[in-house]
């Protein structure tokens, strides 16, 4: 049967929050455990041990005074490393019962108020004492510890390397893509790849570059059904890559030697369109080989508006192989023809046809060849 630990309600949370938060820690100490809110608990499973709620508090402060409590913090991410470790061991529920902001709320409101003012002081957001999933100051060390397991060292891991891995569902969902992430970063430490944490930034340009390239891999590659010597080449592959715009080694040689194969020959092949402005940027280009494809895409950008009602960079590049700013220049032609309209900002940006333009009918035949034409040249 699991354990249970008691719940506090986000309102009696704050309550608890706005009086005692302007305590000294001495005075809040003294004051702690506090038993006195009403707590609920989940139907099935049993309840957390006193006795061992009362040793996770000893356990966690007497660690918090080895880096200096109740006084000035000090080497607060080898506290933090520990302290993952510590909560893991005694409080011991499951994944399920850990993903409930009321568990956290009552640990720290009730249990470790203390020690939570004095990591992020009186003045540091209320997602700190609260169970807020990814700011609460225990709930954030203990999925550390659950995620990463007992053989990632996280006292070697800064706290923005840690929240690159652990703030990134996609990542941290899947525990060994989390755990090879942070083993390779480790390594490359060791073998002095990258700085040490003297040089914080270069680590941190390092992981967060690698994180945005692990992303853009999520669409596309199952990481969970891969072996984990795969997983773990992709990794080193990916962290390989991520060095490059600083200087360090390129991505894997044997890679970049292999023939790329043949496609399928059911796939078309279609090459990238080089799309330009003529020097006048309010006309179109003329009847050259680039004015012909800005025409053809042209036509498709408003077939698409025909058929879905609106246009975006996005829908345009995702019919014809275009960069953002090409997929920008058709559009924004269009514009100044007046042949589309521009609504909404920013990331809702899209284009219409204007209402009562001839070009807002039911005229595709243009557009579908155009669309042949790129095709027949791309074989």
């Amino acid at each position: 049967m699991s354990v249970l630990v008691p719940r506090l309600e986000r309102e009696a949370a704050h309550q608890i929050i706005s009086r005692k938060r302007d305590m000294s820690i001495a005075e809040l100490s003294g004051a702690l455990p506090d038993l006195s809110p009403v707590v609920t608990y989940s139907a099935l499973g049993s309840p957390i041990a006193r006795e061992d709620l009362v040793t996770l508090r000893r356990r966690v402060v007497d660690l918090a005074r080895e880096h200096g409590f109740p006084g000035q913090p000090a080497g607060l991410a080898e506290f933090e490393g520990s302290c993952a470790r510590v909560l893991r061991d005694a409080v011991q529920v499951t994944p399920h019962e850990a993903s409930h902001e009321e568990v956290w709320s009552y640990l720290t409101c009730c249990w470790l108020l203390d020690v939570a003012l004095w990591r992020f002081g009186g003045a540091a957001d209320e997602k700190r004492f609260i169970g807020n999933v990814n700011r609460n100051t225990f709930r954030r060390l203990w999925w550390r510890a659950e995620i990463l397991g007992p053989d990632i060292d996280l006292k070697r891991l800064g706290e923005d390397e840690l929240a690159n891995i652990m703030e990134r569902p996609t990542i941290a969902g899947d525990r060994r893509l989390a755990k090879a992430i942070a083993r390779e970063f480790l390594d490359r430490v060791d073998s002095r790849e990258v700085g040490g944490r003297s040089e914080v930034g270069q680590r941190m340009q390092l992981m967060r570059e690698a994180m945005k390239r692990l992303l853009r891999l999520t669409p596309f590659v199952a990481f969970s059904a891969l072996t984990h010597d795969e997983l773990a080449s992709l990794v080193a592959e990916t962290f390989d890559a991520s060095q490059e715009p600083f200087g360090r080694r390129a991505a894997v040689a044997k890679y970049e030697a292999q023939a790329v194969p043949d496609p399928s020959p059911v796939v078309t092949r279609i090459p990238s369109l080089s799309i330009s402005r003529s020097s006048d940027e309010s006309e179109m280009p003329g009847t050259s080989d680039v004015g012909r494809d800005f025409e053809a895409v042209s036509q498709i950008a408003l077939d698409v508006a025909r058929r879905t009602g609106r246009v975006t960079n996005m829908t345009l590049r995702e019919v014809v192989p275009l960069t953002s700013q090409e997929a920008r220049d058709v559009l924004t032609g269009l514009v100044s023809r007046r042949a589309l309209e521009r609504r909404g900002a920013k990331r809702g940006t899209h284009y219409v046809i204007p209402h009562g333009s001839e070009t807002g009918g039911s005229r595709t035949r243009p557009a579908e060849s155009a669309l042949r034409r790129l095709l027949r040249r791309a074989r």
